[in-house]
């Protein structure tokens, strides 16, 4: 059995497991890691684009049958307090597909994605892209809840926008759990 020697604060291996970890640890490098595209990729973003036609089929359908005014803005206790036309609702709903086709997108890139902790194995790079694809599909139900919200027959509820961001961030609590665990 090896001894570690005090070294002046280096951590020496004492044993060929330990040694392979430093490397590990010490040779990764997110920016040189290439993402391919794989079958678990194209199933991702299959699901996004049948989604997202399923989606703004569902906003265009409800925009069609609106009324020629509709509230646009709402105040702190949900009441309206500006009005417009519905078209103008598309310009949000764009910009958060936009949004979701980002994630799906940044995937590729992941030096590029910023986590709250240091990204040290491939194996916790795998569950990052996993993270921001499934956020990318999530993200594209936003702009259903924001139409729901603001054409809804009945009172403008926040329901639906609010289950989507509790949606959300149980996504991101759980992939960070296991994020970490890919250590």
């Amino acid at each position: 059995m090896h001894r570690s020697h005090d070294t002046g604060g280096t951590e020496t291996p004492t044993n060929v497991r330990q040694c392979r970890r430093m490397e590990e640890k010490n040779s990764f490098d997110l920016k040189t890691v290439k993402v391919h595209r794989t079958t678990e990729a194209t199933v991702f973003e299959v699901a996004f684009v049948i989604l997202a036609i399923i989606v703004w089929g569902i906003i265009i359908w409800m925009i069609h049958r609106a009324p020629d005014i509709v509230p646009t803005h709402f105040d702190a206790s949900g009441k309206p307090n500006a009005y417009g036309s519905p078209s103008g609702i598309i310009i949000p709903c764009i910009i958060l597909t936009a949004g979701a086709i980002l994630c799906m997108g940044i995937a590729y890139f992941p030096r590029h994605i910023n986590m709250p902790f240091k990204i040290t194995n491939i194996r916790q790079v795998e569950w990052t892209i996993r993270l921001i694809r499934v956020m990318g599909i999530t993200l594209l139900l936003m702009p259903l809840a924001v139409v729901y919200m603001m054409l809804s027959k009945s009172s403008p509820s926040l329901v639906p926008l609010l289950g989507v961001l509790g949606l959300l961030h149980l996504e991101i609590i759980v992939f960070i759990i296991l994020i970490n665990k890919a250590k």
